[in-house]
């Protein structure tokens, strides 16, 4: 049963605008598997990881994400914690959670995936937690961009044959939980 936010491309784009720019490709009359499958077929892994994280919704976004870090064996130093920080969102999604995750984040290396894996979770609802009285609400489009900027950082840890051999799996794994839903 498929789980899709957005049976077209281009509904997606109108939901989103900074896809455009974060995906860097023409928003399309595609039906949004096949748009991925179509930026598979080029080559253009960048721009379906991108599609994909802004397609799926936030949660199994976060989840998915921490699934393709996880089979990255080259986490660095401290990233699993994150991880397990923004996977516990995933797993049990309440306030505490999301802002644990958040405040990881806000603390990391913005170098790190990890770091962005962690405010994807923390900015995916809720507010932000700030000095002021008034809160922030979190924008929708947050989460699919720390997302997407995990798995650019992953990425780069491969060299390039190896980088497109991983971020396929990827993206086959988040076409995936779009369909199905997230395997925990």
């Amino acid at each position: 049963m498929s789980r899709l936010r957005f049976e077209a491309a281009k509904d997606l784009f109108k939901t989103f605008p900074t896809a455009i720019s974060d995906v860097g490709v023409e928003p399309s009359e595609e039906r949004s598997l096949d748009f991925i499958k179509l930026l598979s077929n080029r080559r253009d892994l960048r721009a379906g990881l991108s599609f994909c994280a802004y397609l799926l919704p936030r949660r199994e976004a976060v989840w998915w994400g921490c699934q393709c870090l996880r089979q990255n064996d080259q986490l660095r130093r401290g990233e699993d914690v994150q991880v397990a920080a923004a996977e516990a969102w995933v797993r049990e999604p309440d306030e505490p959670n999301r802002l644990r995750a958040f405040d990881l984040g806000t603390k990391g290396d913005t170098k790190s995936s990890g770091t962005w894996m962690c405010l994807a979770a923390g900015w995916a609802g809720g507010t932000l937690p700030m000095s002021t009285q008034n809160p922030v609400v979190v924008p929708q489009h947050l989460t699919a961009q720390a997302v997407r900027v995990a798995l650019i950082l992953a990425s780069h840890g491969f060299l390039p044959g190896e980088r497109a051999a991983m971020q396929s799996r990827w993206l086959a794994d988040g076409v995936h939980i779009a369909q199905t839903g997230p395997v925990q």
